[in-house]
């Protein structure tokens, strides 16, 4: 059963996210942190899930990156979805 902890954004960013191989750990730190935004703003778009402008180009930085694809930044949340227990309907 997923605790509430795990439920908070912080926690949940790190947990999905924080074991990313983007090439340089401030690029999954930056990963992680923008998970965390999206997740308490998830209506709202870049510049406004974002703290600043300086936050937000970091975001559209990070993104432009080769070694920053769907498949990287996947690859943990899917492993980890796959190990939680199936739901009985």
């Amino acid at each position: 059963m997923t605790s509430l902890i795990e439920l908070e954004p912080a926690a949940w960013s790190e947990k999905q996210f924080g074991a990313c191989d983007l090439g340089d750990v401030r690029r999954t730190q930056r990963l992680v942190r923008y998970a965390q935004q999206m997740a308490e703003k998830p209506d709202a778009s870049t510049p406004r899930q974002t703290e600043g402008w300086a936050d937000c180009k970091a975001v559209y930085r990070l993104f432009k990156q080769s070694e920053v694809t769907f498949e990287s930044v996947t690859d943990v949340h899917y492993r980890n979805t796959r190990t939680l227990p199936m739901a009985r309907c």
